[in-house]
């Protein structure tokens, strides 16, 4: 095999189950070596860990939070027995190079792979690609066990770098967007690539060369419509790290994808994995008609903004058996919201998050606790406000600061370089970057908001259980 495609487990190592399958990402990259003759395949990290032990839903927000101790425990032990399953798979599929999605929690969980790669056979080369690697390549390419580290769009860099690996003499130097060692093990870079102007032109995400995920268990699948988002808001790395640009496929690309989906599994729901899939209204609503007019049938997920909704839109998208909105709220102090960029009100929120529930739609709201210049009172404020909110479930996070995004560059490098990602992760209840507030007013915000998120979803599955809607 030329390459084998890792997404790490790291959400399954906590405890957590998995959505859908497969990662939608090197699925895209998979179709697209695959095309030009590379042979690929994808292992699907998350499902290792599944198969070991039972797992809760994200909505289990305090399992989620208390499993990043689990990950710690797990990452550091490297007899633990989802590293030797993974072994397994390198060792059976016998690659010529492993390519690793690098995210920045996921850290110690793709270290680890490399580590064990290296050991079984180092002559496999190592590739590394996503987030960390985009805007941390010099710290990446301090592991020896890395090899190459791909910065930002991955397809054109990686087929590239593969096609390199089958000369007898390569040469990385034409390699454009990548990280390497030269002979005598100095790091060097060679400048990017272009973005792919027309995302219609590539294969649809090659699903099918997912080596160990039963379609028939995992029935959720995604799509990604765009790459790119418009807005700004300072958590966040997409707008950077596709140069600010956003690029979408048409609607009639998308409707082939969902009706190749439909035709060839059995689909429970499909998740629209865009930044923001809501922002272009012209867009949403082709997507809505045309999904009505082919009859397709499918229940279907989607992230959105309060404001790019109303209630024409909304029934709309009802009708086109949309099953559920994803709303970044994030805080409900207006002094917040301004200072992230979100770029919403708390009166704007309030009035939309109504519209929007009684849309009949499934709602999920997110809210971040912990930003480095919340107050206690800010905190207090925003867990007032998510009282007076209409949503089906509350989505709590602790914030996590990532690389790449505006927050990030506001750390000095001595805080950058203190975070230890075996602690600090999505959701964990270890994560502390305010100097505003103790570590104990915290987590003590963290736990009454977990118990308010717990009253919504009780509240939920009561209505639900009434028979007032049908739960998706």
């Amino acid at each position: 095999m030329d390459i084998l495609l890792i997404d790490p487990p790291y959400i399954s190592l906590k405890g957590i189950a998995t959505d859908c399958g497969y990662n939608i990402g090197l699925t895209s990259l998979a179709a697209y070596l695959r095309r030009d003759g590379i042979e690929a395949a994808i292992l699907s990290g998350d499902l290792l860990a599944e198969e070991l032990t039972p797992s809760s839903t994200w909505t289990d927000l305090e399992v989620y939070a208390a499993g990043q101790r689990k990950y710690e425990k797990i990452v550091n032990d490297k007899s633990h027995i989802v590293w030797k399953k993974l072994v397994a798979f390198v060792s059976q599929t016998k690659p010529t190079a492993v390519g690793i999605q690098y995210y920045t929690p996921s850290k110690y969980s793709v270290e680890r792979i490399a580590g064990l790669i290296r050991e079984i056979n180092p002559d496999i080369k190592i590739i590394v690609g996503a987030f960390h690697p985009t805007f941390c390549p010099e710290e990446v390419m301090v592991n020896q066990d890395i090899d190459f580290a791909i910065r930002g769009e991955g397809e054109i860099p990686l087929l590239r770098l593969v096609q390199e690996f089958k000369k007898a003499k390569p040469k990385w130097e034409t390699v454009p967007g990548i990280h390497y060692r030269d002979q005598n093990g100095q790091v060097l870079s060679n400048p990017g690539v272009s973005l792919i102007d027309n995302l219609d032109e590539l294969p649809f995400p090659a699903r099918d060369l997912v080596l160990n995920c039963d379609y028939n268990i995992y029935r959720d699948h995604c799509i990604c419509t765009a790459r790119g988002c418009p807005y700004t808001c300072s958590f966040c790395g997409d707008k950077r790290l596709w140069g600010g640009k956003v690029r979408r496929r048409s609607v009639e690309s998308v409707i082939k994808e969902l009706k190749l989906l439909k035709d060839t599994y059995t689909v429970n729901t499909v998740d629209i994995v865009d930044g923001t899939f809501t922002f272009d209204r012209k867009y949403l609503v082709a997507f809505c008609k045309a999904l009505i007019d082919q009859r397709l049938g499918l229940n279907w997920r989607c992230t959105a903004r309060y404001d790019t909704i109303d209630e024409e839109v909304l029934h709309l998208m009802k009708r086109a058996n949309c099953s559920g909105l994803y709303f970044g709220l994030e805080s409900g102090n207006d002094k917040v919201l301004k200072a992230i960029d979100k770029k919403t009100t708390t009166e704007q929120i309030i009035r939309k998050s109504e519209i929007a529930y009684d849309s009949g739609i499934f709602i999920a709201t997110s809210i971040i606790i912990g930003l480095p210049y919340e107050t206690k009172e800010d905190m207090e404020e925003t867990l007032k406000f998510v009282k007076r909110i209409k949503t089906s479930i509350l989505d709590v996070n602790s914030y996590t600061p990532l690389p790449g995004t505006p927050l990030w560059d506001t750390l000095s490098e001595d805080d950058k370089k203190k975070i230890d990602w075996r602690k600090v992760g999505l959701k964990s209840v270890d994560n502390y970057f305010s100097k505003l507030i103790s570590p104990d007013d915290l987590k003590k915000c963290l736990a009454e908001a977990y118990t308010i998120a717990k009253n919504v979803q009780s509240q939920t599955l009561a209505r639900y259980s009434a028979g007032n809607n049908s739960l998706q």
